[in-house]
C-alpha cells in the first residue's frame, strides 16, 4: 500500500507566480522530486499556483492546482494609487483562497512555500501550523532587494525573522546564504538546508551556433530584472572601453528612479557615441528566452557586493551553453571556483569588467575547453541533486535526522 496515502502525508509546494523564474523553479524541482528514487512519485507532491499558470509550467508528473487569483500588472492601471490599492487587496485574498483550499486537504502533511507575502507570512504560517501541517520555506534572499517605501527596515526584517522562526525547515541556495540566514535569525532557529540551484531545462537547442562562432559576434547580453545591485550602470561604463562590442539589455526596471536617473542617461550617451545598444525594458516572455540567448556570445552579470543570493540568470546561461562574465558577488564565487564557465572580475570598476570581457573573447580559440567546463557545471548542478538535498532537508526538520529510509517523503521525512 502507498505509504503516503496511509499516513496522509503529501507535500504541497506553494508558488503563486504563473510565469518567469519562480514558476520554472517550482516546475523543475517538482519534476525532479517526483522522479527521485526516494521521492515516492508524483503522489507525494502537489503544486498550488495562480489561475494564469503558463502551460509550459504544468506537468503530468504531479497534481497541479491553478487556483490562486492572478496578480494584475502595473500596466493595467491608469494610476499608481489604483495599482497600490489592487496590490493591498490581492495578497490577503490570495492567502485566504489558499487556506480555504488547504483546509479541505487533510492528506497534505506539509506546505513548502517558495514565495511569501512579507507582512502576511507570520499569520499564514501560523494558520498552516494550526492545521497540524509542517511549514517549509525556501529563503531565496535573506534581505529584500529593496525595502517598501514608508515601512521601517526594522519592521520588514522583523516580518522575515518571525515568519522564518515559525518554519519546521528552511532552504537556501548557497552556503553563504545559510550563514547569513543563521546569523540573521540567531539561535535557536529551524534547520537550514542548502539546496543548490539547478540548471534550467532547455527543451530545444537545435540550430544554435557554436560558442566559438557566437564569441566572434561580440554581442553581450544583460538579462533579468534591473535593480541597482545588478550593476547595469557599471556595465554601461565598461562599454565606453569596448569599441566594436554590442549590448542587449533585456529586463524589467524594478527600481524606476535608478533606471531613469542613471541607466537611461548612460544609454543615451553611448548611443550618441555610436555604441549599439538594444534596450528591451520589459519582462521577456518565456517563449522568447531561448532565441534571445542564442543571438548572443556572452552573458554579463556585473552584480555588486550587495547581491548575496544565487543568480538564476547564470543557470539560464549554463542551460543555453553560453559563457558568462561575472563579478564574484553572491553564490557566483563558489560556482566559478569549481568551474571556469567564463571570466570573473574582482574589482567593482568599469576597467576590471572591460578587461574580463576582452579576456573571454580573446580565449575564443579555446572554446572546446570552455564548453567542457560549462557541461561539467551543468551535470554538477542538476535538479536531481537539488531534489536529493530537498528530501534531506525534510528529514533534517525531524529531530535533526539527516537521512531516513523509505520510498516516499513521508518515510524519508518522518516529520511529515
Amino acid at each position: 500500500m502507498n505509504t503516503v496515502r496511509t499516513t496522509m502525508n503529501k507535500i504541497c509546494m506553494y508558488t503563486p507566480s504563473a510565469d518567469g523564474g519562480m514558476a520554472q523553479y517550482a516546475w523543475e524541482l517538482l519534476n525532479a522530486l517526483a522522479a527521485h528514487p526516494r521521492g515516492g512519485g508524483g503522489d507525494c507532491f502537489e503544486l498550488v499556483s495562480g489561475r494564469d499558470l503558463q502551460e509550459q509550467f504544468k506537468s503530468d508528473k504531479y497534481p497541479v492546482h491553478a487556483i490562486l487569483p492572478p496578480l494584475r500588472h502595473r500596466s493595467e492601471f491608469s494610476s499608481r494609487l489604483g495599482w497600490i490599492a489592487s496590490r493591498l487587496g490581492h495578497y490577503p485574498y490570495r492567502e485566504w483562497a489558499f487556506l480555504r483550499w488547504l483546509r479541505k486537504r487533510p492528506d497534505i502533511g506539509g506546505v513548502h512555500f517558495q514565495e511569501r507575502t512579507p507582512w502576511l507570512a507570520t499569520s499564514m504560517f501560523r494558520r498552516v501550523r494550526a492545521m497540524g501541517k509542517k511549514v517549509f520555506y525556501t529563503v531565496h534572499n535573506v534581505l529584500p532587494h529593496n525595502y517598501p517605501a514608508g515601512v521601517p527596515r526594522a519592521t520588514v526584517d522583523g516580518w522575515t525573522r518571525k515568519s522564518c522562526l515559525l518554519c519546521d525547515g528552511l532552504f537556501v541556495h548557497t552556503e553563504a546564504l545559510a550563514a547569513q540566514l543563521s546569523q540573521f535569525l540567531g539561535e535557536p532557529h529551524p534547520p537550514i538546508q542548502v539546496v543548490p540551484h539547478g540548471v534550467w531545462t532547455v527543451r530545444d537547442t537545435s540550430g544554435v551556433p557554436s560558442v566559438a562562432e557566437r564569441l566572434t559576434w561580440k554581442r553581450l547580453l544583460f538579462f533579468g530584472a534591473i535593480r541597482r545591485n545588478k550593476g547595469l550602470d557599471l556595465l554601461l561604463r565598461a562599454m565606453e572601453q569596448l569599441p566594436g562590442y554590442r549590448l542587449t539589455i533585456a529586463g524589467e526596471p524594478l527600481e524606476r528612479q535608478y533606471f531613469q536617473d542613471e541607466v537611461l542617461p548612460q544609454i543615451n550617451r553611448l548611443r550618441a557615441a555610436g555604441v549599439e545598444i538594444d534596450l528591451q525594458d520589459h519582462f521577456t516572455p518565456d517563449g522568447e528566452v531561448a532565441g534571445l540567448f542564442a543571438r548572443h556570445g556572452a552573458v554579463v552579470l556585473p552584480y555588486t557586493q550587495e547581491f548575496v543570493a544565487q543568480s538564476g540568470v547564470i543557470f539560464m546561461a549554463l542551460a543555453h551553453e553560453i559563457p558568462v562574465v561575472a563579478s564574484e558577488a553572491g553564490g557566483m564565487r563558489d560556482l566559478f571556483g569549481q568551474y571556469k564557465v567564463g571570466e570573473t572580475f574582482k574589482e567593482s570598476s568599469a576597467a576590471g569588467l572591460a578587461d574580463a570581457i576582452r579576456a573571454l573573447h580573446g580565449a575564443a580559440t579555446d572554446s572546446v575547453r570552455l564548453i567542457e567546463e560549462i557541461r561539467l557545471a551543468k551535470r554538477r548542478f542538476s535538479w536531481g541533486a537539488a531534489a536529493s538535498a530537498t528530501i534531506a532537508g525534510y528529514a533534517l526538520a525531524h529531530e535533526g535526522r539527516k537521512e531516513a529510509a523509505g520510498d516516499c517523503p513521508a518515510e524519508t521525512n518522518p516529520a511529515l
